[in-house]
């Protein structure tokens, strides 16, 4: 027993984990929360994209010498605005609007960071993530953050879960479908920027998707999910980050695969359940955690 608790708690004595760990908690808590409405509305692609196409922000804001996180927080949103814009014409679905506005942005950041020297070593560690760098100053930014995200998916849970569901009967009712979507662009930038240090732009998706998935398989409600999704996420973030002092990997890679692996074991969990589950009862439980297809 002493030699496990040692296992768990050598990693962090020293300042600079302990800082790793703190920032770790933070993405982990609030990246499955926003992936949650992700992967309810069946735009697991776009946490992919909006990883890919903040690329171009941060090249921008690292040549001009500003924050890196402002650049990319900008990239979010301008992402965003694009969205919404191509969104508008009714022959373009989500998926094809959500491809053409990453191919976009991310193929920007790539001739910026191909134009200059040296650019593309310095900005390895913002793709990949190095968590070890975390300073007491992106503690305090990553952590105002997150109270905001937070607080905004307080706010519009109900909004959410109406225009995720039924947004035309939404629309009926006062809701801003339209307004609500770009809020959401807007918190899955934020959770973005979150992960730039921690698993890196490029592995961010895990924290996104796999996490809500994983608690959508044990979960009937929005509400649960939502709980679960953030106790899976910050156990992903604190195990992978332990795991990766161990065994000398990289912390973003093994955060994912310790992600994934949780994933796999309730997979195989709950498949037995499912299976047997009366066809009654399943189809009630569609109407809970199944959003509607229309747009």
């Amino acid at each position: 027993m002493a030699s496990a608790w040692h296992w768990l708690t050598d990693p962090y004595a020293s300042q600079f984990m302990q800082r790793a760990l703190l920032a770790s908690l933070l993405v982990g808590a609030i990246a499955p929360l926003v992936g949650v409405w992700i992967v309810l509305r069946r735009l697991a692609y776009l946490g992919d994209a909006m990883s890919h196409a903040t690329v171009g922000g941060v090249a921008v804001a690292y040549l001009a010498g500003f924050s890196i996180t402002l650049g990319a927080i900008g990239a979010g949103l301008a992402m965003a605005g694009l969205m919404a814009l191509l969104a508008a014409h009714p022959r373009l679905r989500d998926d094809t609007v959500i491809g053409i506005v990453e191919v976009t942005l991310f193929a920007g950041g790539v001739l910026i960071i191909s134009a200059q020297d040296g650019i593309g070593v310095d900005l390895t560690h913002f793709l990949f993530g190095s968590i070890t760098t975390v300073t007491e100053q992106d503690l305090a930014l990553n952590a105002a953050l997150a109270t905001c995200s937070l607080c905004g998916l307080i706010a519009l849970f109900s909004d959410l879960r109406a225009a995720s569901f039924d947004p035309l009967h939404a629309q009926l009712t006062g809701v801003r479908v339209g307004a609500i979507r770009v809020a959401l662009l807007g918190l899955l930038a934020i959770s973005v920027v979150l992960a730039l240090q921690t698993v890196g732009l490029l592995m961010s998706v895990a924290l996104f998707i796999v996490p809500a998935a994983t608690a959508r398989l044990w979960t009937h409600t929005t509400e649960a999910m939502s709980v679960l999704a953030a106790v899976l996420g910050v156990l992903c973030t604190t195990l992978g980050l332990t795991l990766a002092y161990h065994l000398a990997t990289a912390p973003g890679a093994t955060v994912a695969l310790v992600a994934v692996a949780l994933l796999a074991g309730s997979f195989v969990a709950t498949l037995p359940r499912r299976r047997t589950a009366p066809m009654a009862h399943a189809s009630q439980l569609a109407v809970v955690v199944e959003p509607s297809d229309r747009p």
